[in-house]
């Protein structure tokens, strides 16, 4: 990929991957499941833990990083025609419904499940990241192609 005064050429980056699909959505969504797998770690490896649980630490980085993830998702994988104000209220909607879903079915699958914790995060983020991109799309952007 070409840079351009120090940034991706946005023409190649498009035809990689179209603004509103799910291949643009998980490369954003990729940093924002690494900023949220960075929280859940730190609470996980700090005192929160004995206080708040394995789930509550779970809801707790949720909501960390689902300030951050509107705006990546804003910038980088749908645009910013809609209002910032309409678009925050409709993410944070999506977030609060996807984050009391996947914190209950975190909560399932760690009660539920042998696996590695870590494997039962990558289970849950792939399942939430698949309704966050769809409520996204068509609710909260309106994105059309």
């Amino acid at each position: 990929m070409a840079y351009v005064g120090g940034l991706v050429d946005k023409t190649q980056l498009s035809a990689i991957a179209p603004r509103g699909t799910i291949r643009r959505f998980a490369s954003a969504g990729a940093i924002n499941t690494l900023l949220f797998w960075l929280f859940w770690e730190i609470l996980r490896l700090s005192p929160a833990l004995a206080y708040i649980s394995e789930t509550g630490v779970w809801a707790v980085a949720w909501v960390m990083s689902c300030t951050i993830a509107h705006f990546t998702h804003r910038y980088l994988t749908f645009d910013g025609r809609k209002d910032v104000k309409a678009t925050m209220i409709g993410a944070f909607a999506v977030y609060a419904i996807g984050g009391v879903l996947s914190t209950l079915s975190y909560d399932i699958l760690v009660a539920n499940l042998t696996l590695p914790i870590r494997i039962i995060f990558i289970i849950n983020m792939l399942i939430s990241g698949l309704f966050t991109w769809a409520t996204m799309r068509w609710f909260v952007f309106e994105y059309q192609d």
